[in-house]
């Protein structure tokens, strides 16, 4: 079997909806991508910094910045499903352009990294008991001229605290390991709204800890028969693209909403209540 991150954590999150996506499933409705355009168009603005512009040692102005994302801009808005009358929508397409546009020129000048840094390293590793394979993507791995090595993930979110997944880090320093058979000296997440590096802390014990929780989760995955549905109707729910569709969420969400409606429940007497 072939297994990436993203699939581990979904598994534990929801069996059904790695099912699906295992399977290409395709969903039964778009989903709204109005979350990840910041993301999208930073991510992939600095992966051709880091990458191309850096290594020709161009020295880009502020007008040539626009215009590179203005044109990956357009590209991301046509190719991403997105229906601005829906209510959490609360920045215009322009609205957002301009923040990452200005969070764009605060990385550059806070960070000095990009010109020793390889941006959206994909490693594969054949696992050679099992026969597996392991896959990842890597945002940035950063060789510093000491020769220590930086590993980082870019987040575009605005709760720094609340969404962190050092697992995916974790993830990241084992692949690294089984490749160079050596760790990184550092594992941190590249916060482009707060223009901050957040690094964790880890060695050889937390990364093997992790290690046997994956080999626990892949064995999980291939004994799995019947992929049953996790419901919390919390953020993977609210926003997957099969929720309308499970009947595990729906009943989810009735029961919720019953309990809500019998907590404000009254015994109407037929007397006219006095105010």
């Amino acid at each position: 079997m072939k297994l990436s991150y993203s699939q581990y954590r979904t598994f534990i999150q929801c069996p059904r909806l790695y099912n699906y996506q295992a399977t290409k499933t395709p969903p039964p409705a778009k989903s709204s991508e109005y979350f990840t355009l910041y993301g999208k168009l930073i991510e992939a603005f600095f992966r051709k910094y880091t990458n191309i512009y850096t290594k020709q040692g161009l020295i880009l102005d502020n007008e040539s910045i626009k215009k590179i994302l203005k044109n990956l801009w357009e590209y991301i808005l046509e190719s991403s499903y997105v229906d601005w009358s829906e209510p959490w929508v609360n920045e215009t397409s322009d609205q957002i352009f301009e923040d990452i546009y200005n969070d764009t020129l605060l990385n550059i000048k806070k960070f000095d990294f990009w010109k020793d840094a390889k941006s959206e390293i994909s490693f594969e590793v054949l696992l050679k008991k099992s026969q597996d394979i392991l896959s990842c993507r890597m945002d940035f791995i950063w060789k510093k001229p000491d020769g220590t090595i930086e590993i980082l993930d870019g987040k575009g979110t605005s709760k720094m605290d609340k969404n962190v997944d050092i697992e995916q880090l974790l993830f990241y320093a084992l692949m690294y390991l089984l490749r160079n058979k050596r760790l990184p000296d550092k594992l941190g997440f590249l916060y482009y709204r707060y223009q901050m590096i957040k690094y964790i802390d880890f060695d050889m014990n937390v990364v093997m800890a992790f290690k046997d929780k994956l080999a626990l989760v892949k064995k999980a995955i291939k004994e799995t028969t019947i992929f049953e549905p996790i419901v919390g109707l919390s953020k993977q729910c609210k926003w997957c693209a099969y929720r309308f569709g499970c009947d595990a969420y729906s009943a989810k969400k009735d029961a919720n909403a019953e309990k809500r409606g019998s907590a404000i429940k009254t015994e109407y007497t037929g007397n006219i209540l006095d105010l």
